[in-house]
């Protein structure tokens, strides 16, 4: 018989522990690892590739969304949620067919989990057009008082948040988003359409059909042709300020166009 391979995500060592002990009494499933943050979570699930992922909502680091959101759905495991989330949250999960424990679950509710995790690891069914709508759904859900503070990227084989703060450019190269800190340059599988929308506006601004700058970055503005411009980074590096955006920009900038 197969037995999957189950990650634990839980910054409760106690909360761990149950899981534990009610995955050891079923014998479908075997225990590949714990994690006890959302960057440990992420460097867990690349290195171990376990089959399920029973996760926590709130963890500190990165949230169990964030997880998710990093993995991309392609990657991630089948997932059991972990919540302590009110009924509401709990319906929008259950609506996409996401399984979760809303806590405290006993070992009935557990076992009714691991079922439906069975079920679909037998099967085969793919569980990316479900994890898609439900972080769509999330997103939509979010509070726009609440923008993006951090992105996760991966250094090597290991996954790292990055604070927002620390990127002075962001550009679009087709369906992802390069960003530029003084640290290094970093890819995310995002575009720069969906990313600026959970932005902090009164930090970033778009200056081209490809670019947004943290304002923070921006050491001058020189004329170029055409009513465009050219931004010189504090770091020495330029970006084109195109007319379409110009106002915008020194608006935000603390100029009037």
């Amino acid at each position: 018989m197969t037995r999957f391979r189950v990650l634990v995500a839980d910054d409760e060592a106690p909360a761990r522990a149950k899981v534990k002990r009610l995955l050891a009494d079923d014998a479908r499933f075997v225990l590949e690892g714990e994690a006890a943050d959302g960057t440990e979570t992420l460097n867990r699930v690349t290195a171990l590739r376990p089959d399920l992922l029973v996760l926590d909502v709130q963890m500190p680091g990165l949230t169990g969304f964030e997880v998710l959101e990093a993995l991309g759905p392609e990657q991630c495991p089948a997932v059991i949620f972990s919540t302590a989330y009110d009924a509401f949250a709990v319906a929008a999960f259950e609506a996409q067919a996401v399984d979760y424990l809303l806590k405290p679950y006993d070992a009935e509710r557990f076992g009714r989990a691991l079922d439906r995790a069975h079920t679909v690891l037998r099967s085969g069914m793919p569980e990316t057009a479900r994890l898609h709508a439900l972080l769509a759904e999330l997103s939509d859900r979010a509070p726009a008082s609440r923008p993006l503070e951090r992105l996760v990227v991966k250094v090597g084989e290991a996954w790292v948040p990055l604070r927002l703060a620390e990127v002075w450019r962001l550009s679009s190269e087709d369906k992802y988003v390069r960003l530029y800190t003084d640290q290094g340059e970093h890819l995310v599988r995002q575009t720069l359409r969906a990313l600026e929308e959970r932005l902090d506006p009164t930090r970033f601004v778009r200056v081209h059909r490809g670019d947004i700058v943290n304002l923070d970055a921006v050491a001058r503005l020189e004329p170029w042709t055409h009513g465009d411009g050219i931004l010189v980074l504090k770091n020495g590096s330029s970006v084109v300020l195109s007319r379409t955006w110009r106002e915008a920009f020194l608006q935000r900038w603390g100029l009037q166009g």
